[in-house]
């Protein structure tokens, strides 16, 4: 079918060739989309008047007389570019469809291999294939082919889906500007060109900037359009009439300033004030035009055009914020005070407005004559001429961008219960903050609840949120502004959703917020905190929230959850606290995840017991200092006889050193389930820690009746004493570990026992009903008020 075609198109065009090379070359290119028949014969009036076709002539002649074959492709450039197929002399357009273009060669100008080489970040799948194959085989989408386009490129919107395609017409629409023109002179006119216009000339429905650039560049070689405010038509008409400077035939205002405008250094727009800019920045070079400089580099800079009174707008400066962003902004900023009408984002949305109305003002006879006035009664007013800057709020206010962004991120204006966390991570906090919420719905049935992430934006464990609970990561919004103004933020923000309750968990910001803002809010929101445990420095001193919040919140506190009763007797002992206070203690015997029944794990791993080459003990944490990993891998050298099976990551803290692990000790990254654990083909669960409030994996391993050896450290012995367990006080001994090791494998009856009397006492104390019904009493009844 190919061949037939083949001998159908040599025999329409080209009779008498007989050369099959030469007939498949010949329909390279009648198939490579490159050649442009209509194009051709547009430029090439001869070729037009004549019968010859257009894709003969130029593959006979037409490429030896340096004729082009499309807008696309410039045979001329490339033979310059590429001198080894110039020393051939071969058709340049047949070249690139054999080889150049898969060699990576580009077909014309419109592609800056030095500066884009410079642009991209390569791969290592990249590394051998030039910035054009680079280029196109990112669909030419994604980057700029010029430097000059990057403004646009930075601020497009619904990208189109074929990349090629669009760089195909960018080139034919930018051909004629730039073969007349040149390169720096279309710089000139690009750095003009707004895409936020909305000019009737202009015709695509596209909000893309480079499909507008298309439309425009394509429509202004025709007709008289502006391509933006630095453009003015009947700014720039009324300067060279002035001059007594005529156009061409056919001629636009814009040709005009591209042709000659631009070399006679004239100004085309009412906005730009040369003599004010070069005082104002004489670090601008004197040889250098100042107009230029503006418009390829000042205004990005969010340099000032004039003296013109501008409405201040606080530009965002978040640290996430790239530099390329904050230029964009500048940009923005300067189209909207030019009264640009176009979609260019919420923040600058009411600036065209109160730019003409701060003008407006100035410029009437009722403000003139109210200065005089007021210059009678205090001179130190001074020459209002000299105002730079007018603030209209919100405008000038940092906290309302980020207002804006916050609001944003809520599905309600109100909820009922607002729980803060940091983040939610696999830590016992970030569960409990999980459980509360669902005791809460399950509670107070038809509350709405909102669980808040304040510091970051980590969300590990999407499963622990009960359905109907609205999660928000607000983090991004805190982190980018000052400490101080993000607690007015969130001050604000829960003056705003006006809940009934809200409870603490290990937020930092909501701990600094009720510190500073308290005593206002507890007048109209009950506010709640959880208290785990004490931190402790690498020295051994207490540290972290109960030192730094508890004496300075309690004040303006509902109550404080903990979740031992170790806690609450250690508030009251160290800060002395009366009953009143005392009362406002109270302590929430966290749930498991989930029902577990049956025998225990200890019964069902005793009767395998025989089966296991070796006693194996299971350990799990944070491989952080508090965890104790050290102890683990020290005890494990000790008994080279049992194996220990351990899963862990390090969230808090460096890594520990894994080489020190010896062989019978195997690590695991962290688990999601305690269905992953080998819990009934064990012996034992080893748990160490240097400090601790009430460890929820000890509740879940406790209720599924797992023999476990525990440091005795803060609420563990609450569950793990002599009569459920095997405890142990020197929890800085590797000996006393080893030797409850030994004590619990030589005793598999014992271990049955303490297991069946753990299980039942954490059955007594934690089940989510009853956590829910603690819940909902100290909810209800307001302890302490």
């Amino acid at each position: 079918m190919i061949l037939s075609r083949i001998k159908r198109l040599v025999g329409l065009f080209m009779p008498g060739v007989a050369s099959s090379q030469r007939t498949v070359d010949f329909t390279l290119l009648e198939l490579s989309g490159l050649f442009d028949r209509e194009w051709y014969l547009t430029t090439n009036a001869d070729i037009a008047a004549s019968v010859t076709d257009p894709l003969a002539h130029y593959f006979e002649h037409g490429w030896k007389e340096g004729r082009q074959p499309s807008a696309f492709f410039d045979g001329a450039w490339y033979l310059g570019r590429n001198p080894d197929v110039a020393q051939a002399d071969i058709n340049p357009l047949l070249h690139y469809v054999r080889s150049g273009q898969a060699e990576g060669r580009a077909p014309n100008a419109f592609f800056d291999s030095d500066w884009y080489e410079r642009f991209i970040v390569r791969t290592e799948e990249d590394a051998g294939c030039t910035p054009f194959a680079f280029f196109w085989s990112r669909d030419a989408a994604m980057h700029p082919p010029l430097p000059e386009l990057q403004p646009l490129y930075a601020c497009r919107s619904n990208l189109v889906k074929d990349g090629r395609d669009q760089y195909m017409r960018l080139v034919a629409a930018a051909q004629p500007w730039w073969a007349r023109f040149g390169r720096d002179k279309f710089a000139i006119l690009v750095e003009l060109f707004s895409p936020y216009e909305d000019d009737p000339g202009i015709c695509t429905e596209s909000d893309d900037a480079i499909e507008r650039l298309i439309a425009f560049l394509s429509a202004a070689w025709e007709m008289e359009i502006a391509p933006g405010p630095l453009f003015s038509v009947e700014h720039y008409r009324r300067i060279i009439q002035d001059r007594g400077l005529v156009l061409q035939d056919g001629e636009t205002l814009l040709q005009h300033f591209l042709r000659e405008g631009i070399d006679k250094q004239i100004i085309p727009t009412p906005y730009f004030d040369e003599i004010y800019y070069r005082a104002q920045y004489p670090s601008v070079a004197a040889d250098m035009w100042a107009f230029e400089h503006f418009v390829s580099q000042g205004v990005f800079e969010g340099w000032r055009a004039s003296s013109q009174p501008r409405l201040v707008v606080v530009q965002p400066t978040t640290s996430s914020m790239q530099d390329g962003t904050a230029r964009l902004n500048n940009w923005k900023y300067f189209l909207s005070s030019c009264g640009n009408g176009g979609d260019l984002g919420e923040l600058y949305r009411g600036v065209p407005h109160y730019t003409q109305v701060i003008e407006d003002i100035l410029r009437s006879t009722a403000f003139a004559k109210t200065i005089s006035r007021a210059l009678e009664i205090e001179p130190a007013i001074g020459d209002v001429s000299d105002i730079c800057n007018v603030q209209v709020a919100p405008f000038h206010d940092a906290r309302n961008i980020a207002r804006r962004a916050l609001r944003a991120l809520f599905a309600r204006d109100h909820y009922d219960m607002i729980v803060c966390v940091p983040w939610i991570r696999t830590g016992g906090a970030d569960l409990v903050a999980c459980q509360i919420c669902e005791a809460v719905s399950l509670a107070f049935p038809g509350k709405s609840v909102l669980l808040l992430r304040t510091d970051q934006s980590h969300f590990d464990r999407p499963e622990w949120v009960s359905a109907g609970v609205d999660v928000v990561d607000a983090s991004g919004i805190f982190r980018d502004i000052p400490p101080h103004q993000a607690q007015t933020l969130l001050y604000g923000l829960f003056m705003g959703l006006a809940p009934s309750w809200i409870i603490n968990i290990n937020s930092r910001l909501c701990w600094d917020v009720m510190a500073r803002f308290g005593a206002r809010l507890s007048e109209s929101i009950d506010l709640y905190s959880y208290l785990f445990c004490w931190d402790q420095t690498a020295s051994g001193f207490r540290a972290g929230y109960p030192s730094i919040f508890f004496p300075e919140t309690m004040g303006h506190l509902r109550a404080v959850f903990t979740d031992t009763i170790y806690m609450k007797s250690e508030l009251a002992k160290i800060y002395n606290l009366p009953a009143s206070l005392s009362e406002r203690i109270v302590p929430l015997f966290s749930p498991p995840r989930g029902d577990i029944g049956g025998q225990t794990a200890t019964e069902e791993s005793i009767k395998t017991e025989s089966k296991r080459l070796r006693r194996r003990v299971l350990w799990a944490g944070r491989l952080d200092r508090q965890k104790r990993f050290d102890l683990v891998q020290e005890i494990a050298h000790r008994m080279p006889e049992v194996e220990f099976l351990c899963w862990g990551t390090p969230l808090l803290n460096s890594p520990p050193d894994y080489s020190r692990s010896p062989a019978n000790l195997i690590l695991h990254e962290g688990f999601s389930s305690y269905d992953e654990l080998p819990l009934y083909d064990a012996d034992l669960w080893l748990f160490t820690s240097d400090w601790e409030g009430m460890p929820t994996i000890i509740i879940e391993l406790a209720l599924r009746g797992v023999s476990i050896v525990a440091s005795a450290v803060g609420g563990v012995p609450e569950l793990i004493d002599e009569q459920t367990g095997w405890p142990v006080d020197g929890v800085r001994s590797v000996d006393d570990y080893v030797g409850a090791i030994h004590a619990a494998l030589e005793a598999p009856h014992e271990r049955i026992v303490r297991a069946q009397r753990l299980r039942e006492r954490a059955h007594s104390r934690h089940s989510m009903q009853a956590y829910a019904k603690q819940v909902s009493d100290v909810l209800n009844e307001k302890v302490g008020a």
